[in-house]
């Protein structure tokens, strides 16, 4: 089934998207507001900046284009990882000893986090921590596994390394060479979850207004004023933008940072009794080490959502069914001929370092860009920051040091660029499955 949403500002209603409670339908803002704070942007990042500054007594406004929640944080496979998507020894040698080990310990807690502001605030977001699970498909990936794994074991983490045969009973397939399970990772539906945020924002004190596209943003004396499309009027002392893949030129050289990529997720009906006990049984969330991830979840009702293929930009096209049905029989083969009831596709942040960023872009304007695939968690964490920073706390109690956007260069080449890069890398995922189906044992 075909779901424009992209063209649509509601999102579409679909049986992954109905447990996301209902739409706010907050009114657009109208003629002149002031505020201490004014956020772009209604997703986690937004939000999650929104509550807090209003927890912290600020007068805070967001300003959302379309609904709470309508981009990347309502769209995304609902994943919930407690770390970056670099290894520590990474994170340390690009901020040094005591910064990178303060963004390590700060995304081992997002789990923690979240699941403190749902308690909190009584957010119903079918949250769960059950685990991530990912998949080796080569002998290099397995090794990259067992350093992290040692790292974390040395810290005395629920992490375990599996074999091929723990690894075939914790996934429900043979396919994999072994794989490393995270017990910290969790499970949400990231709709309803940046939905309960907002409202507890507004609970907190907060305004928040759907349907209104900031148009201008320029200095106001000491202060910042922006002016929407319709011709209302926010002044505040600072500003944040967290408009990540959406980011347009409100501020200029901004969306030269980043690359929107599309993203697809497919939903299947639900499955029969068989088939469900056959595919991560354990109830964890699943990825695997191939270029094109394959982000796999089983929801409590049988169905299955997994991240598919299709065109990475311009306006939502059919995404390829064909490609992602193989991915998918490639892992699991007792599917068969599994169709899909719907599907949903959006665009994700990328960038050259493949990492979120705060920029400082003037005084008292700050913005959060970069998910990189690596959303819920993350955005809620940095939005946290962001709020604090304005409520006192210096730049220097970041979490993630702040810097200037840096632009990308080769961006006017990025769809040809990326284009050419992930046919690349679905070249060589291809080989590499095939060498490992060749392999694979008729039992485990």
């Amino acid at each position: 089934m075909h779901l424009p949403i992209d063209d649509d500002p509601v999102y579409p209603k679909t049986s992954f998207t109905a447990g996301g409670g209902a739409p706010l339908n907050l009114r657009p803002l109208a003629g002149e507001h002031e505020a201490d704070i004014a956020i772009v942007g209604g997703g986690i990042g937004g939000c999650s900046a929104a509550l807090h500054a209003a927890d912290g007594g600020a007068r805070t406004v967001l300003i959302e284009a379309h609904r709470i929640g309508w981009g990347a944080s309502g769209r995304n496979a609902g994943h919930v990882a407690p770390a970056t998507k670099h290894d520590p020894d990474e994170i340390v040698a690009r901020y040094g000893v005591e910064r990178g080990q303060r963004l390590i310990d700060a995304a081992e807690q997002g789990p923690a986090l979240i699941a403190e502001l749902i308690a909190k605030h009584g957010i119903d977001c079918e949250y769960s921590v059950s685990g991530i699970v990912s998949g080796a498909h080569t002998a290099a990936a397995l090794k990259g596994m067992e350093r992290r794994v040692a790292y974390w074991q040395a810290r005395g983490r629920p992490v375990e390394l599996l074999d091929r045969r723990e690894a075939a009973q914790t996934i429900g397939s043979n396919f994999y060479l072994g794989a490393w399970l995270d017990r910290r990772g969790a499970k949400i539906n990231p709709l309803a979850y940046v939905r309960g945020l907002a409202r507890a924002a507004i609970a907190a004190g907060a305004e928040l207004h759907e349907g209104t596209r900031a148009a201008a943003l320029q200095r106001d004396g000491a202060r910042w004023r922006i002016t929407s499309r319709d011709g209302a009027v926010l002044r505040a002392d600072r500003v944040f933008l967290c408009t990540n893949a959406y980011t347009d030129d409100l501020w200029p050289g901004l969306r030269r940072t980043i690359v929107p990529v599309r993203a697809y997720q497919f939903g299947s009906a639900p499955l029969r009794d068989n088939l469900r006990r056959s595919i991560l049984p354990g109830g964890q969330v699943m990825t695997d080490t191939r270029r094109l991830l394959s982000g796999i979840r089983l929801h409590a009702d049988g169905r299955l959502q997994f991240g598919g293929m299709g065109p990475a930009f311009g306006p939502q096209g059919e995404p390829s069914w064909r490609g992602t049905l193989h991915r998918l029989r490639s892992i699991f083969p007792q599917l068969g001929d599994i169709g899909a009831e719907f599907w949903w596709s959006g665009f994700m942040a990328m960038n050259g370092d493949n990492s979120w960023h705060i920029h400082r872009l003037a005084p008292g304007l700050h913005a959060m860009m970069g998910c990189n695939g690596r959303g819920v968690a993350l955005a809620t964490i940095y939005g946290r920051e962001l709020a604090r920073h304005a409520l006192g706390a210096p730049e220097t109690d970041f979490v993630l040091p702040p810097d200037a956007p840096k632009r990308i260069f080769v961006q006017p080449l990025a769809r040809p660029l990326v284009t050419a890069l992930i046919q690349w890398y679905s070249l060589r995922d291809n080989l590499e499955t095939q060498r490992l189906e060749k392999q694979r044992p008729a039992e485990i």
